[in-house]
């Protein structure tokens, strides 16, 4: 059963011939009900081989389990008078082949498309389907939109190889060398091997091994590496040389092992251009030296010995400016001390005439005035030439002190019983000064010379 335009199938339409081939066409046609405008694949059963159909039917179930803003969707399949039809999203733009022929495309618009080219491989490689055709001619552009399609040459993992031996399928130019070899299955890294051969000619403008690669080179492995596109594109960083020579290696282990790694390796021109410009264990060996000099750095700023190198004299200020007079309320004030009882007796007006011959007098001898058989104050003022008046009435006269002894503050007076003054004991030993602990020497004669 043949096709033509104007001609209704179904609740379809056929509104215009896209394209034909020896086993088949594809059809626009539009949706009766809908008013949607779709494409229609048609396989002549009674045309094709049984290889042929069963990659078709092999491109159906494909279909049928992608979903992806980036694949051309497959709305429905049908099987009819020995013909089987796809009815597939139509997709109203131009292949990227047309686009590289017709001029240089925009750089960052050339890496966008590779992009979503790379988003589409990985989502189908993540279903179990990898597509062994990807090259310019089945990647249609729309809006700024990629879309991949022509999944007649896919396979599923598992699927049995239809492909005999020596029959090459797909476009030389973008084949990876397993396909065109026939030693493994390809499997996603072919994919991806694809896609880099792609991007490799949208940067340059030339395909990776010239317009017109051989295959013998290939079978023999005497096929050389590509040139460099920081070579052929002033423009490119080095950055370029490192995707696409692990891109395109000959050898699937050396290459990108999914889709979202090829993407990640992208992504690293999106860094700052110092960065982008170092191979990514040049990065790493940079960030841990910038990290040890930067504690370096500290370490030397914390260090005590440094600060010797910057100590700032301090402002010198009069002595006069920083001393603070006492006022006068203060200076008035007696030193206290604990309160005492004066030893009345003769022998104690004895002892203190001895002391006073030899220099060495008691704080009470040297600050107060001592009368007999009264309340006695301590911490008076001492006036040089006192007079103690002792039971005897002899007057003695106080020789001068050595230096005057600041005495601590004290309490009032306390009153002694005047009226027995036999019940008077020593008053409490008077606190060591410091000039009265150095001359020990002296006060053992003093003392020895008053028990004779």
């Amino acid at each position: 059963m043949g096709f033509h335009v104007g001609q209704v199938f179904g609740d379809y339409s056929i509104t215009a011939v896209l394209g034909a081939g020896g086993i088949g066409r594809v059809y626009k046609v539009e949706h009766c009900l809908t008013k949607r405008t779709e494409a229609m694949k048609v396989l002549s059963a009674e045309l094709a081989s049984e290889t042929q159909i069963k990659r078709f039917e092999r491109e159906m179930r494909s279909l049928a389990r992608l979903s992806h803003p980036n694949i051309a969707a497959l709305h429905n399949a049908v099987h009819s008078e020995n013909q089987l039809i796809l009815l597939m999203e139509f997709i109203e733009g131009q292949t990227l082949e047309s686009m590289f022929a017709g001029g240089r495309l925009p750089r960052d618009v050339g890496i966008a498309y590779s992009r979503q080219i790379l988003s589409a491989l990985g989502y189908a490689h993540q279903q179990g389907v990898v597509h062994r055709d990807v090259t310019p001619a089945n990647v249609m552009v729309t809006g700024g939109y990629v879309k991949l399609t022509d999944f007649g040459l896919s396979k599923s993992y598992g699927d049995s190889l239809l492909t005999n031996c020596g029959e090459v399928l797909g476009s030389l130019p973008y084949l990876a060398p397993e396909q065109l070899k026939g030693t493994t299955q390809p499997d996603r890294r072919s994919d991806l091997y694809s896609v880099g051969a792609i991007l490799y000619e949208h940067l340059t403008g030339q395909k990776p091994f010239g317009p017109n690669r051989r295959l013998a080179p290939v079978l023999t492995d005497s096929e050389g590496d590509p040139q460099p596109p920081s070579q052929l594109e002033p423009g490119l960083t080095p950055l370029w040389d490192d995707i696409l020579r692990r891109a395109l290696a000959k050898d699937p282990a050396h290459r990108y092992q999914s889709a979202e790694e090829f993407l990640e390796a992208i992504a690293q021109l999106d860094r700052p251009a110092v960065a982008a410009d170092l191979p990514l264990p040049q990065l790493r060996t940079l960030g841990i030296a910038v990290a040890v000099f930067a504690g370096v750095v500290l370490a030397v700023v914390a260090s005590p010995a440094l600060n010797r190198f910057h100590q700032v004299e301090p402002a010198t200020v009069p002595w006069q400016r920083l001393h603070i007079a006492p006022p006068d309320f203060a200076a008035a004030m007696t030193p206290p001390s604990a309160p005492a009882v004066v030893d009345t007796t003769p022998q104690a007006a004895k002892r203190t005439v001895v002391r006073q011959a030899k220099g060495v007098a008691r704080p009470a001898e040297l600050g107060a005035v001592v009368q007999v058989g009264a309340v006695v104050q301590v911490g008076a003022v001492a006036q040089v030439g006192a007079v103690a008046q002792a039971p005897a009435a002899k007057s003695i006269i106080a020789t001068e002190a050595p230096q005057e002894i600041p005495q601590p503050d004290v309490t009032p007076s306390v009153a002694a019983n005047a009226a027995e003054p036999e019940a008077l004991q020593d008053p409490a030993p008077a606190k060591k000064h410091f000039w009265s602990k150095l001359n020990l020497f002296k006060k053992k004669s003093v003392d020895a010379k008053e028990k004779q």
